[in-house]
């Protein structure tokens, strides 16, 4: 009775097993069904391609595409290293090893798993040539067909010719197939000179292109390398002597493809957008990705950003301590002085520009859109926007006598005497650090943290009173874009670098959205803007003015952090918003005298001086009609009375409500002094003298911009 039931149970087995592979097993008719014979004229997938703003190919992001090389080219190190890892039974199997197939499956049955692999080189082969019939995702059908595909190719051609299409068309991440084509990418050599170390490199990356990157994970590839050499000399390839001699040896990496194009780092980014959109293979999509990029700001950039830096190196700025990177050779990237610059469109946040170090051979890291860094005094608008949201006048003093130091007894350091008496427009224009904390403790410091969030910061901001003078952690992109509010008129955008990817047949895949919305109001931004004009014109940014003609209205702020190990300029003209950094990746003084000012701020000027040779003076930032104006006196804050000296008179603009009431008590009444400015302004009147200028036209409005309603 027993071997009766058991009889029935292997016999439903059988069955049900027969079902199984019958309802897995490959089938198609017509066209549909793959051509082995179609191999021999196969060419990979095609490179996707960027364009700049102007609709003008930059780059392919695939450029090496397939190098086919003849098998008796192709050295025994590096296809022995392929079939030492992949398929070590290759001469002595149909396409199928058996052996491992069995292995595999008892190995997956004892863990309950799906993770033993199987895939022989022909199988591997198929995978690649055929991905309409193979995809990725790790199923029994998709095994069922490489099966069928590795059978049909064996009998359709030699042991030597498969394994000559396979080393030709194996795909090897960063959008190059083939030993050849992958050689040249990652070591700047022909297959035909790698050593054993590099054979094994390239051995290493089938199993997973994306993730042993030897660029974005050098220390899992030369583990991965390591093991490979294992199997080589297990397999004969080579001795132990080689294989130790091999495990010592560095990667020894050639500079990436995007060195030696225009825009490297904004070509990088592309890349890691597209990536994250599409899938790891979007290199060979065949996308057409249409971008922001106006190559003349980005070449004028990268131009202004070096000099500075070598400019610094050589001492041209004070004594230089650090190790010069300007030779050929760089022994040590990681201690080189670095950079940035990143420009974008204030109204949309589209990226013009994008610097993320000071050269992308030396370090392919983006401090653009990957770093973190403490901003210093580039946070302070962030801090006296809060305050004039409020309520607070530009007037109001928040250092001098008689004012007392914030709640809290934080009393950071100032090049700003206590005896002086500023305003905010004077506090900013200096960068007094005592000024900011008075001014962000009486808005308090969650406001100031909410503003910051607003503005689009999304790095931790604690509300302690150091932040107010930009000790938290930020992300450069993101700086830049949070100044973009002050020029637009209180609008915040997202930094975007693709505006539109297309395929192969023009069909739109995705398109950026317009992400604007209003964080403050036209005329908080436009007296923010203000006041950090005077900053450029008149304080801390003004060497901005040796490369940006005065004609250029500019707007921004300097910021240096502790130790001086940060250096900025954050800043806005009416239709662009950009920012400069310099410092060390592990953070450390750069100069003794180092700072935002002297260092950052010339580079800003001269790149926007380059891009504006080509473009028109765009009109300076106009008042919004909610504002109102008064003669203030610039000692006291107060309305300007008969007895100010005409020096001490200033016009300032005021959110309405805040203007101040009372005349100034500094000055006696002097009724003469005030009879004499007023026969001087008629008589300029008269005589066709100085006369107020009409105001220049506004910048037009984007569309989808609507006017502000007073919510957030």
């Amino acid at each position: 009775m027993a071997l009766r039931v058991l009889g029935i149970v292997c016999v439903i087995g059988l069955a049900m097993g027969a079902a199984g592979v019958a309802y897995l097993w490959p089938r198609c008719s017509g066209a549909d069904c793959p051509s082995v014979a179609a191999l021999r004229d196969y060419t990979p997938p095609q490179a996707s391609r960027v364009f700049d703003g102007q609709n003008r190919l930059v780059a392919h992001l695939a450029p090496e595409r397939r190098i086919v090389v003849p098998l008796d080219r192709i050295p025994a190190n590096v296809s022995g290293a392929f079939l030492a890892v992949e398929d070590k039974r290759f001469y002595r199997h149909k396409g199928i090893d058996y052996r491992r197939f069995f292995g595999a499956v008892a190995r997956d049955v004892k863990d309950l798993s799906w993770s033993q692999g199987f895939s022989t080189v022909t199988m591997q082969l198929a995978r690649n040539v055929f991905p309409q019939h193979l995809k990725r995702e790790k199923t029994l059908k998709r095994k069922a067909w490489e099966v069928v595909l590795a059978r049909q190719i064996e009998g359709e051609f030699s042991k030597d010719q498969i394994l000559e299409m396979y080393l030709n068309q194996i795909y090897l991440g960063a959008g190059l197939h083939g030993v050849e084509a992958a050689a040249q990418g990652y070591f700047g050599r022909s297959a035909t000179r790698l050593t054993n170390a590099q054979a094994a490199t390239l051995a290493a990356i089938p199993r997973n292109p994306s993730f042993y990157d030897p660029r974005r994970n050098p220390t899992a590839v030369i583990q991965r390398r390591n093991l490979v050499l294992g199997l080589m000399q297990d397999a004969g390839v080579i001795d132990a002597a080689a294989a130790n001699e091999a495990r010592e040896a560095p990667l020894g990496l050639a500079p990436p493809a995007e060195a030696r194009g225009r825009a490297p780092y904004f070509i990088a980014a592309v890349r890691r957008e597209l990536r994250e959109r599409f899938g790891a293979d979007a290199e060979q999509q065949g996308l057409k990705v249409y971008t922001s990029l106006d190559p003349q700001l980005q070449r004028a950039a990268e131009q202004a950003l070096v000099a500075q830096i070598r400019a610094v190196e050589r001492g041209a700025h004070g004594r230089f301590r650090g190790s010069s990177c300007s030779g050929e050779k760089v022994a040590n990237p990681d201690r080189c002085l670095q950079g940035l610059f990143v420009a974008m469109d204030p109204d949309d946040g589209d990226v013009l520009a994008l610097v993320g170090g000071r050269d992308y051979a030396i370090s392919q890291f983006d401090r653009v859109t990957q770093a973190k860094r403490q901003a210093g005094s580039a946070f302070k608008p962030i801090v006296y926007s809060t305050a004039l949201a409020k309520g607070i006048p530009i007037t109001e003093p928040l250092i001098g006598p008689g004012i007392g130091a914030g709640e809290g007894g934080y009393y950071p350091a100032d090049h700003v005497a206590d005896s002086v008496t500023m305003d905010m427009r004077g506090s900013l224009r200096l960068s007094s650090n005592r000024a900011a904390v008075n001014l962000g403790q009486r808005v308090g410091a969650a406001s100031v943290v909410a503003q910051a969030k607003e503005l689009g910061i999304t790095t931790p901001v604690k509300p302690y009173p150091s932040t107010f003078l930009g000790a938290a952690d930020v992300i450069p992109i993101e700086l830049v874009a949070a100044y973009a509010p002050f020029a637009n008129g209180g609008m915040a955008v997202k930094a975007r670098i693709i505006r539109r990817v297309e395929d192969a047949q023009g069909r739109v895949l995705w398109e950026a959205r317009n992400t604007r919305r209003y964080v403050m109001s036209p005329a908080v931004a436009f007296l923010t803007t203000s006041l950090m004009r005077d900053v450029v014109d008149h304080g801390t940014g003004s060497g901005v003015r040796q490369g940006l003609p005065y004609s250029i209205p500019a707007a921004g702020k300097t910021g240096t952090t502790n130790e001086a190990a940060d250096v900025w300029f954050v800043g806005a003209t009416p239709d662009i918003v950009a920012g400069v950094w310099l410092g060390f990746d592990r953070p450390q003084r750069i100069l003794s005298n180092a700072s935002g000012g002297g260092l950052a701020a010339p580079v800003w000027g001269k790149a926007l001086a380059a891009y504006y040779t080509t473009h028109g003076a765009p009109a300076a930032w106009t008042a919004p009609a909610d504002l109102v104006t008064a003669s203030i006196d610039r000692h006291s804050g107060k309305l300007a009375s008969p007895g100010c000296p005409g020096e001490d008179v200033r016009t300032e603009y005021f959110i309405p409500g805040t203007e101040p009431a009372e005349y100034c008590p500094i000055h006696p009444d002097n009724f003469g002094g005030w009879v004499d400015r007023t026969l001087r302004g008629i008589g300029d009147w008269i005589g066709g003298g100085p006369r107020p200028e009409k105001p220049p036209r506004p910048k037009p409005r984007p569309q989808g911009m609507e006017p502000w309603t007073g919510t957030h």
